[in-house]
C-alpha cells in the first residue's frame, strides 16, 4: 500500500512539472502565424536596458526609456520601448509613451507623445492640450503641427487650435512651406497657414525641378512655387528631358528650362538632347540646334 502511494505521488509530481514546463513555453511564445504558414515561434533570449536622456534647452524635465529586445527561435528579434517623462524633482509627468518629442515655444515646454497608438500634446503641468486622439502628429513649424484624425489631415497649434481644417486626404510637404493637398479626390497647393495657392480642382499635381506640373480637364500646365499658373493647362503632355522640360501640343514640341522659363515656341516635330546639345527637328526633317529664341 505504501509503495502504491509513493508511485501515485511521483506521477502527480511529474504531471505538475510537465504542466509548468508547458505553461512556461506558451508564456514565451510569439505568434508569427500572420507572417508564416508554419506554427508559432518562441522567445529564446531577452535583453533589457534603461537609459536616461536630457531634453535640449530644458533643465526642468528628463526622460527615462526602458527597452526590451526579444530574440525568437526563428532568428528574428523585436524591440519594445516605453518612456517616462520626469520633472526635475523626480515626480512623473507622463509615463508609458512609445514616442516623445520635446518642444520649446515662447519659453513654455510642451511634449508631443504617443500612447496607446494615439498622439497628444501635454504641457509642463501634465495637462493634455489635445482635444482629439490623433493617429499622426509632426511638428512642421513653430507652433504648427501636422496631424491626422479620422483618416484626414490638417494643421493645429500646440494648444490644438485648428489652423488648417482637418479635412484633407493628403497633405504632402514639398519644402518652403508648400504642401500638395488632396480634397475629395482633387489636388491643390496650400501652406501651413491655410493660404490656398492653387484650389483643389486639379486631377494631378507633381513637382518637376523648380515648378509644379498640374493636370486639369485632362490637359497639363505649370505653376511656380507660389502657386502662380504661368503656363495654363493646354498641353497634351509635360515631361523631363535631361535638365529641360519638354511640352507637347497638337503633335508638336517646345521646351522650358528647369525654372519654367520658355526657351522656344512649340514648332518642332521632335526634340532631342544630342551630346548635351538641345536639337529640334523641323517639318523638313532637318535637325537644328535650339537656342533661346525669345
Amino acid at each position: 500500500m505504501k509503495k502504491l502511494f509513493c508511485i501515485l505521488l511521483l506521477l502527480c509530481i511529474c504531471s505538475v512539472a510537465e504542466a509548468s514546463s508547458r505553461n512556461h513555453y506558451y508564456n514565451h511564445r510569439y505568434d508569427y502565424t500572420n507572417h508564416h504558414d508554419s506554427s508559432s515561434v518562441y522567445i529564446i533570449n531577452r535583453d533589457y536596458q534603461k537609459t536616461t536622456q536630457k531634453f535640449p534647452n530644458c533643465d526642468k524635465h528628463y526622460m527615462e526609456t526602458e527597452t526590451v529586445i526579444n530574440y525568437y527561435s526563428d532568428g528574428t528579434r523585436r524591440t519594445f520601448s516605453t518612456s517616462t517623462i520626469y520633472n526635475s524633482d523626480g515626480s512623473v509627468l507622463v509615463s508609458d509613451c512609445t514616442w516623445v518629442k520635446h518642444v520649446l515655444y515662447n519659453d513654455e515646454h510642451y511634449f508631443l507623445v504617443r500612447k496607446n497608438r494615439k498622439y497628444q500634446v501635454i504641457d509642463s503641468e501634465a495637462k493634455v492640450l489635445s482635444k482629439r486622439m490623433y493617429t499622426k502628429m509632426e511638428e512642421i513649424a513653430p507652433n504648427r503641427l501636422l496631424v491626422k484624425f479620422d483618416k484626414k489631415f490638417g494643421v493645429v497649434s500646440l494648444n490644438d487650435d485648428v489652423v488648417v481644417p482637418i479635412k484633407y486626404q493628403k497633405f504632402l510637404s514639398e519644402g518652403d512651406n508648400v504642401y500638395i493637398t488632396k480634397l475629395n479626390g482633387y489636388y491643390g497647393i496650400s501652406d501651413f497657414e491655410n493660404n490656398v495657392l492653387i484650389k483643389n480642382e486639379c486631377e494631378k499635381i507633381k513637382p518637376l525641378f523648380d515648378v509644379f506640373v498640374v493636370k486639369k480637364y485632362r490637359k497639363y500646365g505649370m505653376a511656380d512655387r507660389y502657386g502662380y499658373l504661368f503656363a495654363e493647362p493646354k498641353y497634351d503632355s509635360i515631361k523631363k528631358l535631361g535638365e529641360y522640360i519638354l511640352v507637347k501640343q497638337n503633335g508638336k514640341y517646345g521646351v522650358f528650362d528647369y525654372k519654367g522659363e520658355k526657351i522656344c515656341d512649340i514648332k518642332y516635330k521632335k526634340i532631342r538632347l544630342e551630346r548635351n546639345r538641345l536639337e529640334g527637328r523641323l517639318e523638313s526633317g532637318q535637325w537644328i540646334e535650339i537656342k533661346n529664341s525669345l
